[in-house]
């Protein structure tokens, strides 16, 4: 019986060593990520978005951020909503709280052999694209802040999709 923990052990801790393999075509190492399409009213985040991305891209570092001209693949997005909604009042009826949503339908095309790789409509739909803040009390915040935390939430989501093929959003 001790051998038998002891194996189950093992085989436990060489599990956690495991890697996590990218599922991207190895001939693809430069992408253009061109700004993201805004279908809503809400002016300036496309170009957030797009920035938070780009950054996520280059933090990972397995893709050079090109110019389509000179990329192995494209990747496109739309914003398709955002919603600024109230969720929380005071006694007097004033907001307190916030609650941000936001959602994107992504493509991402291998340029050399003109593929359509995956596409992804509604990422954040769930909840990933979602955050509360507050404008009253101890921990106010603004809604740049918020939006801030979305954005970085759906790059990374988009980036763990290129690299690895699973989504964390």
């Amino acid at each position: 019986m001790k051998n038998i923990l002891c194996l189950v052990a093992g085989l436990v801790l060489l599990s956690g060593c495991a890697s996590i393999k990218p599922s991207l075509d190895p001939e693809i190492k430069k992408i253009s990520i061109p700004v993201v399409m805004n279908g809503t009213t809400q002016y300036g985040i496309d170009t957030e978005i797009t920035d938070f991305i780009i950054k996520q891209f280059l933090i990972d570092g397995r893709l050079q951020v090109a110019a389509k001209a000179q990329a192995d693949a494209l990747l496109e997005g739309t914003i398709r909503l955002y919603q600024l909604q109230p969720m929380a009042y005071d006694v007097n009826n004033v907001i307190i709280s916030y609650r941000i949503k936001m959602i994107l339908d992504v493509k991402f095309t291998n340029l050399k052999t003109g593929k359509v790789m995956w596409e992804q409509k509604e990422i954040g739909g769930i909840g990933g694209g979602s955050t509360t803040f507050m404008v009253q009390g101890t921990n106010i915040e603004t809604e740049s802040i918020a939006r801030q935390r979305i954005y970085r939430t759906l790059a990374e989501g988009i980036v763990n999709k290129v690299i690895y093929g699973w989504e964390t959003y």
